[in-house]
């Protein structure tokens, strides 16, 4: 990226992170969010049926049915194929199912972190997610996304949380009900300088913070 367009996407995204305090940045794709990658799960170990699983660091929960709902564990798959949750899946992952069931992740040492992407499934035929984040049990951030398929799923706070829990709907935009979230390939780390996914991001967020305060002062 040119080093002009470079200050400019620095620019906007101090901004965002001071107009817009505690929010987070929802992106779509491979490397939008996270660039240097400090912690990674693949779940290709995870051969015990187990509502917990740690790796490189991270810490993960699974809230539905008892025992991760035997699913993605040691190649135990669930559905059809692990593409039919996402093209990016590959080999074991982690999923559940239940009334409001959620994937959670963490670092095994509790600490804060600013920036995550995985590969986001579900065991209906399409993917409706919904997220939220946490920081000491106060809940930061939140937001819906669909795709016909699997989505690669990054979200930025330069405040940081301390959990991302991820749901998979039936229908979209919804918030609670039956989910049957999975997720793979699990990235968290630093992005790239001033990435312009990061850059549209923030100033999306900027925007939706500007609409809200408008209709505040109408």
């Amino acid at each position: 990226m040119h080093f002009k367009n470079r200050l400019l996407c620095a620019a906007v995204l101090a901004l965002a992170a001071q107009g817009a305090g505690a929010t987070v940045l929802q992106t779509l794709g491979a490397g939008t969010a996270v660039g240097t990658v400090t912690n990674t799960a693949h779940f290709d170990l995870n051969t015990a049926l187990a509502n917990d699983w740690v790796e490189d660091g991270l810490l993960f929960h699974a809230s539905g049915y008892g025992a991760n709902n035997g699913c993605g564990y040691a190649g135990v798959d669930c559905y059809d194929a692990v593409s039919d949750l996402s093209p990016a899946f590959s080999g074991n992952y982690l999923a559940t199912s239940g009334m409001n069931a959620w994937i959670s992740v963490r670092r095994a040492d509790g600490a804060d972190f600013h920036r995550i992407e995985f590969a986001a499934g579900s065991g209906y035929q399409s993917l409706n997610g919904y997220w939220a984040t946490y920081d000491d049990g106060r809940r930061t951030g939140s937001g819906n996304f669909s795709s016909p398929r699997g989505a690669i799923l990054g979200l930025v706070d330069g405040a940081g949380f301390d959990e991302v829990r991820y749901f998979a709907f039936s229908t979209a935009n919804r918030q609670a009900g039956y989910s049957a979230p999975a997720l793979d390939e699990v990235r968290i780390g630093l992005p790239e300088p001033a990435s312009p996914a990061l850059c549209a991001a923030a100033l999306a967020g900027m925007a939706a913070v500007l609409r809200r305060r408008k209709r505040q002062y109408a």
